[in-house]
């Protein structure tokens, strides 16, 4: 049973995705997913995204079927965690959550709950499923596809704290100093 744990973390992160996107679509209008019009760096981090989260969930899904997980106890905390994680950030976010970023589009940053120990904690609870379903797996080709994850994970902060920096300024500039990109205690 444990074994499975990964590949669901990792179903139960896209449908929660799919249907936060289509809730704040429905209440404000807004588009969540960013990613369909992105161009350049962040084509490159959303198509690096899309086809590690591809190759983990198919390993992750081999795993579940066939029953053998390498370490499936630890790798059900790490993706359990990591889905829990995922879930509350994006609750936490409202209506600020996205996929990618668009100019122009920034309606507010958030400096509550999950945010005080980290500036991206959806991105480090995405992490952490993916190295629970690499865990589980233990085949080479899901670390590449993990490390390629953790680049893309990097590579997209990277744009979207540029594109907070200049939509915020001093204020996220504040923000940027008190709390660690990916994970502590607020300064």
């Amino acid at each position: 049973m444990l074994h499975t744990i990964p590949f669901i973390a990792l179903v139960t992160i896209f449908a929660a995705s799919v249907l936060r996107g289509e809730a704040i679509r429905r209440k404000s209008g807004d588009r969540a997913w960013a990613f369909a019009s992105s161009k350049g760096k962040q084509r490159l981090a959303g198509l690096a995204f899309a086809a590690s989260i591809a190759v983990l969930a198919i390993a992750g899904g081999v795993v579940a079927k066939d029953g053998r997980g390498e370490f499936p106890a630890i790798a059900a905390m790490l993706s359990g965690s990591g889905a829990a994680i995922v879930i509350v950030a994006q609750i936490q976010m409202g209506r600020a959550w996205r996929v990618g970023v668009r100019h122009g589009d920034a309606p507010l940053f958030i400096r509550h709950g999950l945010f005080r120990f980290s500036r991206n904690p959806i991105f480090v609870g995405m992490m952490m499923i993916g190295l629970g379903v690499a865990l589980n797996t233990s085949l080479w080709w899901v670390w590449l596809a993990w490390l390629a994850f953790v680049a893309a994970c990097h590579v997209q902060v990277q744009i979207e704290e540029a594109h907070l920096h200049a939509s915020f300024g001093d204020a996220y500039r504040a923000f940027v100093q008190s709390v660690p990109r990916w994970i502590g205690i607020a300064r």
